[in-house]
């Protein structure tokens, strides 16, 4: 009996100690599989955080340096000293925009796009403020495709960038403004980016993601040209012809008689003109642009652009103006000051006097020059007034029905353009950005991701 209980009492301990080193075993393995999975933790956050190091660090460089990986002495080299920093890899791949900034460091990989310009692309560009009143329907650039609905892509729209105020007054008629892309075109903008005012609105500063104001640090003359705005000479120096509007010109009537013209009355004509005699002199391919630059003020009567060779024009210290209907108009505007800090001058007369008492009298009134027809349009307390402050930063005016396609770009930082009417542009990438004025690629902020 003493030895069957010995029998029982050894196998039960005996039971015990095998399941104490089960035990023993499960939880030495349990620790290592512990000890491996923090390893693999600790090597993917090392990875992980290598990774993104030298993503930052090569937005920093390619930012700082305005890399453009189309230029022929482009190297992935370049990012060598971030590489070696963060032991990451570091290369932009693709052929064109947009292209993608890739760092990885094992199997962690962070990237970034970078595009041709698309991102900062609008149909109506300004680093000061822009006034529409009227009955608006704007063709957004459109920016940076966000996803796909069937066949249908979606795009993040922009119509307006500004570095100032952005107002829109569609007055008293049933008009209303609308932004958005062609139906036909199987392109739609995001949702929260195609802007609608109704009629009888006004509206300052609070618009859908295709209208954004107060933008800083705009320096659109370098971002279009890739030169420092004082470099405007070498910049001009490759344009087809230019012209310039001082003085008067004196034409034959044939009759016996002659007319003397202003040449900012006749700027308009003068572009067109210049445009139709360098296509048909044959240099230009059909579809290439023709580019035309203009010192001092500008009156775009009688001017006109076909599809087959839209025109670029650049204005430069002068105002542009307006009045009547530009239809099927295909070229981009690009205006800026580089001498002249305002544009009193341009649209009224002002003089000084002093009364019987001797004090100080001011005389405002429209001026006698060729500006002289869009300041009696809006010399009314309604409009514009003869305040001098409406005038003085007033380097764009449009009154009556355009319908364009192309871009409009204003680089004045203190001016107010101001369109009074039916406003239709289009945005054209095919004119805005050709291969004459190839735009800095840039970041694309919000497309960093991890992988």
């Amino acid at each position: 009996m003493n030895s069957q209980n010995g029998m029982a009492t050894l196998a039960a301990v005996s039971g015990i100690l095998i399941v104490i080193a089960l035990f023993s075993v499960s939880v030495a393995s349990s620790g290592l599989g512990d000890i491996k999975k923090a390893q693999n933790l600790v090597e993917d956050t090392r990875q992980r955080a290598n990774a993104k190091a030298g993503l930052d660090c090569a937005i920093a460089v390619f930012e700082q340096k305005e890399l453009n990986p189309k230029d022929a002495d482009y190297s992935d080299s370049s990012f060598n000293e971030c590489a070696s920093v963060t032991t990451s890899s570091i290369t932009i791949v693709g052929t064109e925009s947009p292209w993608s900034l890739i760092s990885s460091s094992g199997y962690a990989k962070y990237t970034a796009l970078i595009s041709g310009g698309g991102g900062t692309a609008s149909a109506f560009k300004t680093s000061g403020s822009i006034v529409l009143e009227g009955g608006n329907r704007w063709i957004p650039a459109k920016g940076e495709l966000v996803g796909k609905e069937g066949n249908t892509e979606i795009y993040e729209c922009l119509a307006i960038i500004a570095g100032g105020d952005v107002t829109i007054d569609t007055g008293d008629s049933t008009a209303k403004f609308e932004s958005q892309l062609l139906a036909t075109n199987n392109e739609q903008c995001k949702e929260g980016f195609s802007t609608t005012v109704a009629s009888n609105t006004i509206k300052t500063n609070d618009f859908e993601g295709d209208i954004l104001d107060h933008q800083p640090g705009m320096n659109l003359f370098k971002e279009k040209f890739r030169e420092d705005k004082s470099n405007w000479e070498k910049v001009k120096s490759g344009f087809d012809a230019s012209l310039n509007t001082s003085g008067t010109t004196t034409i034959d009537n044939g009759n016996g008689t002659v007319t003397v013209k202003s040449n900012v009355e006749l700027c308009g004509k003068e572009i067109t003109e210049k445009r139709d005699g360098i296509v048909a002199q044959g240099s230009h391919n059909e579809g290439q642009l023709v580019t035309i630059w203009v010192d001092g003020d500008c009156n775009m009567a009688d001017m006109a652009s076909d599809s087959s060779n839209p025109v670029f024009i650049v204005v430069k210290d002068g105002v542009i103006a307006y009045h009547g209907a530009l239809a099927n108009f295909n070229g981009s505007i690009f205006q800026f000051n580089y001498e002249r800090e305002n544009f009193l001058d341009s649209w009224l007369e002002v003089s000084e006097t002093t009364d019987e008492n001797g004090d100080l009298v001011t005389t405002t009134s429209c001026t006698s020059g060729p500006m002289a027809f869009f300041c009696d349009l809006f010399d009314e307390p309604s409009s514009l007034g003869l305040e001098l402050d409406n005038w003085k930063y007033l380097p764009f005016l449009f009154n009556g029905s355009f319908d364009t396609r192309g871009s409009y770009i204003v680089d004045v930082e203190k001016g107010t353009s101001k369109v009074f009417g039916a406003f239709t542009p289009g945005y054209d990438e095919k004119i805005d950005n050709p291969e004459f004025f190839p735009s800095q690629p840039k970041l694309v902020k919000a497309s960093i991701h991890d992988f």
